[in-house]
């Protein structure tokens, strides 16, 4: 079961393959409310990844769901500015390619970002968690509140991540913005080279090492099994 803080009052989009477009604009309340969602979507059979926004938004609308209706309904909600947002997931995203050897790569500064994130944040580190982003490389995630502009806390995730690219070249530096998407926790994902796989935490060495033997392996089982972690409320003013 997907946990309901991962998509409570956050904006849920999906989007199949090398399409450019996703189908933005829905909500979701449980589960077994995503799953609904999917099957009036018609897209429950195939191999859609779910999204969800970093922002978690007080008044997001119910939109209507006719495909007619909801597109230019979702780009004036999306347009207007004065859409609150009470809380952004600190979000930084490895990417390599989708191969044993490119996610390796990944893992790699994922640990050397680890390292560096207490020298930058301090404390608040040790609250961050990593999650295997399903197909080629892994999320470093946190939630944290936002007070007074919601682009200050953009910005101050621009540089730290600015820091960490300097040791970590697989760190993507084009995630940071408002209404920006992520991988739903828990959810699948549908890769070329591993097939079926999901979004799942990777707490340490041991755990990476068993997700390469999986994949490897094309072990689905342990895809299945693999239980979700929490995300925690972290503080990211920086130390330095």
């Amino acid at each position: 079961m997907i946990q309901v803080a991962e998509f409570r009052n956050k904006e849920v989009a999906f989007l199949k393959g090398d399409r450019k477009m996703p189908k933005r604009g829905y909500q979701i309340s449980s589960s077994e409310n995503y799953e609904q969602l999917k099957e009036m979507l018609e897209i429950e059979k195939d191999k859609y990844n779910t999204y969800v926004t970093i922002d978690t938004y007080e008044n997001f609308e119910r939109l209507p769901f006719p495909p007619k209706q909801h597109w230019p309904a979702w780009k004036k909600w999306n347009a207007n500015p004065n859409k609150i947002v009470s809380n952004l997931d600190f979000f930084l995203d490895f990417n390599a390619e989708a191969t044993i050897e490119g996610i390796t790569k990944a893992w790699r500064d994922v640990q050397r970002a680890q390292k560096m994130l207490p020298l930058i944040i301090g404390e608040q580190a040790k609250y961050l968690r990593v999650y295997f982003s399903g197909n080629k490389g892994f999320h470093i995630l946190g939630k944290t509140k936002v007070v007074g502009d919601p682009q200050e806390n953009i910005a101050a995730q621009i540089r730290i991540a600015e820091q960490i690219k300097l040791v970590c070249p697989t760190l993507d530096e084009t995630v940071y913005n408002l209404g920006r998407l992520r991988k739903l926790l828990g959810s699948y994902v549908y890769s070329t080279n591993f097939g079926k796989t999901r979004v799942i935490p990777i707490l340490n060495e041991q755990d990476f090492n068993t997700l390469i033997k999986a994949l490897e392996t094309n072990n689905k089982q342990y895809f299945e099994n693999k239980q979700l972690i929490r995300i925690n409320n972290i503080n990211i003013k920086e130390d330095n």
